[in-house]
């Protein structure tokens, strides 16, 4: 069993993301990063899901918006059945009732019932910033319910 506690007293220089709380089935999930910008609008984060993955982890960041989910059932499981391991928004998600019985890693902000746009705006695969830590594709993120750990590489545990 993952654990960020004995990861990071192991690799003490590891960022940390704190204040995100789980949604998924899964508590606790590990996988290479892929990253979405994106405000109020999740195509961009459909579009990522929709690909197959090795056990990914999707960090899309909606800039904390307290608007609209960028994230909900349908798209949870589509995730899921594409081989994703985890979802990670700085923003919400909805239709929490659902994703709590999807066996895979969803943590956000929080939720809220109302849906996003779909204008198609959005950036895929660069380097974000959330909380002051820079995520970059490719590296790595070790989740459960302490927190979040982001890795620069994939690290030996």
């Amino acid at each position: 069993m993952l654990s960020t506690p004995d990861i990071i007293d192991q690799y003490p220089d590891l960022e940390t993301l704190i204040e995100f709380k789980h949604f998924g089935g899964t508590r606790s999930f590990h996988g290479e990063i892929q990253t979405i910008q994106c405000h109020e609008d999740n195509s961009f984060v459909k579009k990522e899901l929709s690909k197959m993955s090795d056990s990914g982890v999707l960090v899309v960041d909606g800039n904390a918006s307290k608007n609209c989910a960028l994230l909900g059932d349908l798209l949870a499981q589509m995730a899921k059945d594409n081989g994703w391991s985890g979802i990670i928004i700085n923003g919400l998600v909805r239709d929490i009732e659902i994703l709590k019985d999807i066996d895979i890693g969803v943590m956000a902000l929080g939720s809220c019932p109302r849906k996003s746009e779909k204008k198609n705006i959005g950036e895929r695969n660069l380097e974000i910033h959330i909380n002051g830590i820079s995520i970059k594709p490719g590296n790595w993120c070790y989740a459960d319910e302490n927190g979040i750990l982001i890795s620069k590489e994939k690290l030996d545990i």
